[in-house]
């Protein structure tokens, strides 16, 4: 149906039309007497096709790099792959020194795109940066508390990450009980009072900054075997959706940043052996379907035995991807090589869908505040590549599947 204002503009065109066949005027001779109509207006604008955005237009090598994080013992160790576009971030593991904010700053000012910078800041017995920010207590002793005290110290500790140049955490603990070897690292035992404790602190660190990635999900604190050494299988899912998701519902609905996925067993969700980091049926379809997740998704480390006993960090990193996760946690610097170059050939050669591809480096892109068009990234990235092997010579290989422990990484 025409609207009032299309139907008077249409009635002075067909007057206009009448009058040029009288006076013998042609087509081309047409004076437009009425100015565009809102609406027209708003029709104009929805037929323009807009131009591509930063996603889009990076390449397939950068988009890798987008899609890749590695943990390092120090940010210094990350410099070279941070500048050439290899990783997109980094996790630190293991304490660090009262000097962290100058080795961040070093660490990424030739970075192309800004970097995520990730702590892994439980408190207790996961804590990197106590030589610099001061002691936290662990997850089983703030829950001795309220959850409005925990925010109010973790606040102020993620407010003093966000000073030394970080931007995200690993963290909080969602898991509902204190199996896996997660011990002092968890809540509790009771899903409301870990949701209570999640949501409290999740927002306590986004007014800081920093980005939260609740861990881990779909909540392993059921299990029987440390992730590290390896692969447990845990409840079934639907037993699951009734206990250890709920403080991820909640995390959810409280805004946070990221989940971080784990490398369990779930029957009736993943197949046999095979981990939720590297399933689908997890990753799309329970995480971002079932629970409406459509923020960042990032692996836990794929350099635990949990998975690098049966599958090289490289591959694992691509079954990731493909599996619906935006960020690929790899451990070591040599793998982050390997796997990059892995992953820009998956990308280059359609294994891992363009269009999934670009809208997990858009969410990427989208938590470092980068949005539209990005000219000046794509000629950064086009001058790293440039600088490369222009012989092409594939990467120097290296095993990708030694067991990394780290030092209680994730």
């Amino acid at each position: 149906m025409l609207r009032p204002r299309s139907l008077q503009l249409l009635v002075i065109v067909a007057t206009s039309a009448l009058f040029s066949s009288c006076a013998g005027t042609t087509s081309n001779e047409v004076v437009v007497t009425e100015a565009e109509s809102d609406d027209d207006a708003e029709l104009a604008a929805t037929t323009t096709t807009a131009p591509p955005d930063c996603a889009e237009t990076l390449t397939p090598s950068a988009q890798a790099g987008q899609l890749l994080m590695v943990m390092v013992t120090a940010p210094t160790v990350a410099t070279e792959q941070l500048a050439d576009g290899t990783v997109g971030g980094f996790g630190l593991k293991g304490r660090q020194s009262t000097d962290i904010g100058d080795e961040i700053a070093e660490a990424i000012a030739g970075a192309p795109l800004p970097p995520f910078v990730a702590g892994d800041e439980e408190g207790g017995t996961v804590q990197r940066l106590t030589n610099a920010l001061g002691v936290l207590p662990s997850a089983a002793e703030f829950a001795r508390a309220t959850p409005a005290d925990a925010a109010i110290q973790l606040g102020e500790y993620a407010q003093g990450m966000a000073d030394l140049g970080l931007n995200m955490n690993f963290g909080p603990v969602a898991d509902v009980g204190s199996g896996s070897g997660l011990g002092s690292r968890s809540f509790g035992d009771d899903p409301e009072t870990v949701a209570a404790f999640s949501e409290a602190i999740i927002s306590a660190q986004e007014e800081a900054g920093i980005d939260s990635m609740v861990k881990h999900w779909p909540g392993i604190g059921g299990g029987g075997l440390d992730p590290h050494d390896a692969l447990d299988t845990l409840a079934p899912v639907e037993e699951l959706r009734a206990s250890d998701l709920v403080p991820f519902d909640r995390a959810i609905a409280a805004g946070t940043s990221g989940v971080m996925v784990a490398h369990a067993e779930i029957p009736g969700l993943t197949e046999p052996g095979e981990p939720a980091s590297l399933s689908r049926a997890a990753i799309t379809g329970e995480l971002r379907e079932r629970q409406g997740f459509d923020g960042l998704v990032v692996t836990d480390s794929l350099g635990m035995g949990a998975v690098v006993l049966t599958t090289p960090q490289d591959e694992a990193a691509e079954r990731s991807i493909a599996a619906g996760a935006d960020l690929a946690l790899v451990s070591g610097t040599e793998v982050a090589e390997i796997t990059h170059a892995r992953l820009t050939d998956a990308i280059s050669s359609g294994r891992l869908p363009e269009d999934q591809v670009v809208a997990s480096v858009r969410r990427v892109l989208a938590a470092k505040g980068v949005s539209g068009e990005c000219l000046d990234v794509v000629a950064a990235y086009s001058a790293i590549e440039n600088r490369s092997d222009p012989a092409g010579d594939p990467p120097p290989t290296t095993e990708a599947g030694i067991v990394d422990r780290g030092i209680n990484e994730t």
